[in-house]
């Protein structure tokens, strides 16, 4: 039970939204649990690009560019304040550590172009976007950046007709729950449906209804005398703790929502279909459940969950049906919950029982000896009196002969 509560106490687990689009190629969409069902159309008309940068050529990686004196490159992101990177080692490589460790939003690379007479070029890249422009300046007259092998701009969309701007590519707040990457421009506009799954969420409330009806006929099992399972049919008959549990996890399923909603459309497991029927078995009314799914689906969610994820099972805060049940449960299933305390009470029991038993067998002994005393002392006086008898009838049998 707690395990099939478990599966139905994270909102994030009633994430039920199917994201599909038209144009695969182009853009990738991802749901995520806060995504609403919708279509939208999107056009790409325009990636985010990053500027890129190269140097002159080098000969060789660790040539002097300045002597072997040390030199400044001054840099200056969106036509921004200047901002002064120090270079202590004047070759290639140590153009590139120094842009690197300076951490001003630019990445440097040293790359061998494979040109026989100086195949090393710097090449410095920064983010996407028009204002992740940059621009580099050497202090050192054999150093220059001023081939620009792209320009920064940003990525151009239209969603529904809504032209829209971003710097990047990946783009999170555009549609609720959603994220977009942008892979290319598309051809004409691609068609996005999120549309709502419920299968998976079924499958857990299924799944709590057979949980439910497999530990139901368990504790009828265990409180039948007449029960033909062996060695625990019947085990514990008339024990209060069967029906202690019974009440208790059936209160988790009836009992009204700790995280209600407001308009109170779902305020407990029987408003999407769980019920008890007479012979107390737990069912589900597949067309109620789907239809509260369709029409309160919020409302769903934070009746089982409070609309939370990662609950901590000590937490005081209300977590809605499931996530309640599941600290509830915990408790009973700890070492000082109520199945536990019957344990320990039965094994105290036993051992009662043991040391009766013992006290008895002593008592037992004891007294077999005495009967065997008095066996013994019987048979000797029973052998006497058998001896006189004979002496007599003997003695008898002489006065007759006599006579």
């Amino acid at each position: 039970m707690k395990t099939a509560f478990a599966k139905l106490d994270d909102a994030s687990e009633f994430s039920s939204i199917a994201a599909a689009n038209s144009q695969t190629s182009a853009i990738g969409v991802t749901a995520t649990t806060t995504a609403k069902a919708g279509s939208y159309k999107l056009e790409v008309t325009n990636l985010a690009t990053a500027q890129r940068s190269s140097s002159n050529s080098f000969t060789k990686a660790d040539e002097s560019l300045n002597t072997g004196h040390p030199f400044n490159i001054s840099f200056s992101l969106h036509s921004g304040q200047a901002q002064t990177i120090e270079v202590t080692d004047d070759s290639p490589l140590g153009v590139v550590r120094a842009i690197n460790q300076a951490k001003v939003g630019v990445e440097a690379q040293l790359l061998n172009t494979g040109d026989p007479q100086a195949p090393y070029v710097i090449v410095v890249s920064g983010a996407t976007g028009t204002k992740s422009d940059f621009t580099l300046t050497a202090d050192a007259n054999q150093l220059d950046f001023s081939n620009k092998l792209s320009s920064a701009d940003d990525a151009r969309l239209k969603l529904n007709g809504l032209t829209i701007s971003r710097s990047s590519n990946h783009v999170s707040d555009l549609i609720e729950g959603v994220t977009l990457d942008l892979l290319s421009v598309t051809s004409g506009s691609a068609t996005i449906d999120l549309s709502r799954q419920t299968t998976s969420i079924k499958d857990g409330v299924k799944g709590l209804v057979t949980a439910y009806n497999d530990l139901e006929t368990t504790l009828k099992e265990l409180g039948n005398s007449k029960s033909k399972v062996e060695q625990v049919g019947g085990a514990l008959v008339g024990d209060s703790l069967l029906q202690s549990i019974r009440s208790q996890v059936r209160r988790y399923i009836t009992e009204d929502s700790s995280t209600k909603s407001g308009n109170l459309a779902v305020k407990a497991a029987r408003d999407i279909g769980l019920s008890f029927d007479r012979n107390g078995q737990l069912q589900l009314d597949e067309s109620k459940f789907d239809n509260a799914l369709q029409s309160n689906f919020d409302e769903v969610v934070k009746a089982f969950t409070a609309g939370t994820n990662n609950k901590s099972i000590y937490s005081p805060s209300p977590a809605g049906i499931a996530g309640d049940a599941v600290v509830k449960l915990d408790k009973m299933l700890r070492t000082t919950g109520i199945v536990a305390t019957q344990v320990d009470s039965a094994n105290s029991q036993i051992e009662a029982y043991k040391a009766q038993l013992t006290k008895l067998d002593d008592r037992m002994t004891k007294l077999l000896e005495r009967y065997t005393q008095q066996f013994s002392l019987m048979d000797s006086v029973v052998g006497n009196s058998a001896s006189v008898r004979a002496g007599l009838k003997n003695s008898f049998s002489n006065m007759t002969s006599s006579n």
